[in-house]
């Protein structure tokens, strides 16, 4: 696992993306998806709030699987996730707390590591 970002006091500069793509959030309940958008790709996520000191789990596709799943090079994989884990940051938790990219899931924290 990887730590990646963390938000506290004075922000740092987050990841941007070449053709700026968006997030889009569906909130059902305890759980919901969140939908990447950007001219070389679309797909989508599902995540639930999660427990212990973990706030929310995001599915993501696995590196065997993301190529097929986002239509995106294996290569970018690191930096769209890492746009998707600062985005959700700064929509959902105020730009507050950070995550850990693993193998099939993002996992958020609230405060600073």
């Amino acid at each position: 696992m990887e730590r990646v970002a963390k938000y506290a006091g004075d922000k740092p500069k987050r990841l941007r993306l070449e053709g700026n793509p968006k997030l889009r959030y569906g909130d059902y309940g305890r759980g919901g998806t969140i939908y990447y958008e950007s001219p070389d790709a679309h797909f989508d996520m599902w995540w639930e709030f999660a427990g212990g000191d973990a706030l929310v789990i995001v599915d993501i596709p696995t590196p065997e699987k993301w190529e097929a799943i986002t239509k995106l090079p294996l290569e970018q994989r690191e930096k769209v996730l890492t746009f998707i884990g600062e985005q959700v940051i700064e929509d959902k938790n105020g730009g507050e707390g950070y995550f850990i990219i693993g193998e099939n899931v993002l996992t958020f924290y609230s405060g600073s590591k």
